[in-house]
């Protein structure tokens, strides 16, 4: 089976968007970025190429549980009922370390050795310089 880019979208999008599923997205993204590989390297260009797999998530994702800074106390002061745990040994629904500070949702323990081996980047918090206040707009902007 190819992987095209419109399988690729379609793909990551049902796995990310499902908490359930996103386990399985990392082994899914590595083999997207596998077969680009072998495609290339089929077609004579040799080598191995860098690859920047972009995720955007619109919507229905909440992102400090997500990426949990289980390092800041106000997390926990402000979400009393929805805070992931702080990271312990032996309980799989606290948040999985990533530097001391962040940890990840438990579901996403897929993504961890993409962390480990500097190959996967979580940019948090960030929004574009779009202020009209429209849902279309920011997603064209995007």
């Amino acid at each position: 089976m190819s992987i095209n880019r419109r399988f690729f979208l379609k793909s990551s999008s049902i796995a990310l968007c499902s908490i359930g599923l996103a386990q399985a997205a990392p082994s899914f993204l590595q083999r997207a970025v596998l077969a680009q590989d072998r495609q290339r390297i089929a077609g004579g260009g040799g080598g191995r190429r860098k690859t920047l797999i972009t995720i955007f998530q619109r919507g229905a994702v909440d992102g400090l549980n997500m990426v949990v800074p289980f390092g800041e106390r106000a997390y926990y002061d402000l979400r009393p009922a929805l805070a992931i745990p702080k990271p312990q040994s032996g309980n799989n629904e606290a948040a999985i370390d990533l530097d001391g500070f962040f940890g990840l949702h438990p579901s996403l323990a897929g993504f961890k050795p993409l962390w480990d081996a500097k190959r996967l980047a979580i940019v948090e918090a960030v929004g574009s310089p779009d202020n009209t206040r429209s849902h279309f707009d920011a997603q064209d902007y995007m």
